[in-house]
């Protein structure tokens, strides 16, 4: 039953990803390559950069033999540089396309959705699918040559593996679909208004949002304690949408739409980058 479960929330999370490029394209049928700039974009810059940066500065990564100490710091330098790397990745991309061309809301909601439906994919499916590979077949753990920090963390999350992490993984790549496209608007707005107020502010919350996972991962944090909190922040999203998505709608197309014109209508001036 297990199986079953997991299997069903992740062809569930396929049908919320399938909805949501369909109701895009419909509203929108401007072609494919922003959701292919999105993610190449989140390829390049959190399963490329981020890492090799990471490995090179020495810090601890998630499964390799480390102290308390090394272990909390990594998961702090962890979470800092995935908002750094993945925030700045993005605002780097966004002031590439509104330097070339108008930076409309079209194309950065099917960027945003590109780049958040990636790491749905990569972070949510296939190493989900991993997981339930090793447990249907725990001897092929057990032939690979892995480091025994690292053997004994995926052990644990394939011990952790419930019906109930079918429904946390659904709640959480969910989750994690609404704030990465609420972050992509940020780094939209930072361009658009040349305030580099709004990067910080998108850096800040990826990293906060980031700890309950790298927690899990560094092995820090219960499974169950992990959801439930991005349960949590789920509901509160979802609640916050309910009442104020005509406003923060509102807001966007004020401050995003007009400001992006002027961008590329206006020459560049370094003195004006984060006025």
């Amino acid at each position: 039953m297990v199986i079953i479960f997991n299997v069903l929330s992740m062809l569930a999370l396929c049908a919320v990803s399938l909805y949501l490029l369909v109701q895009l394209n419909r509203r929108s049928p401007s072609g494919s390559k922003p959701y292919w700039f999105g993610a190449m974009a989140f390829i390049l810059f959190a399963r490329v950069l981020e890492p090799v940066f990471l490995g090179v500065a020495g810090f601890a990564l998630p499964g390799q033999s480390a102290s308390i100490k090394m272990a909390v710091l990594g998961l702090i330098m962890a979470c800092l540089t995935a908002g750094l790397f993945e925030e700045t990745g993005k605002y780097i991309c966004l002031k590439a396309k509104s330097a070339r061309s108008q930076l409309d809301l079209p194309w950065l909601a099917k960027f945003a959705v590109g780049y958040a439906l990636c790491e749905a994919v990569l972070l949510g499916l296939i190493s989900h699918a991993q997981l339930l590979y090793f447990y249907s077949s725990p001897d092929v753990l057990q032939s690979l040559e892995l480091d025994s920090s690292a053997q004994m963390l995926i052990k644990k999350q394939v011990a952790n593996l419930t019906e109930w992490t079918a429904l946390f993984l659904l709640v959480e790549r969910i989750f994690a679909i609404l704030v990465q496209v609420g972050l992509t608007v940020l780094g939209a707005l930072a361009v658009a208004r040349r305030q580099l107020a709004w990067l910080m502010a998108a850096i800040l919350i990826h990293a906060l949002i980031n700890v309950p996972a790298a927690s899990y991962q560094y092995g820090l944090l219960d499974l169950l304690h992990g959801e439930v909190i991005y349960v949590i922040l789920l509901a509160t999203t979802i609640f916050l949408l309910r009442h104020r998505a005509a406003s923060l709608l509102k807001f966007v197309k004020l401050n995003f739409t007009d400001q992006c014109s002027s961008v590329r209508n206006t020459p560049t001036v370094g003195g004006n980058v984060g006025k």
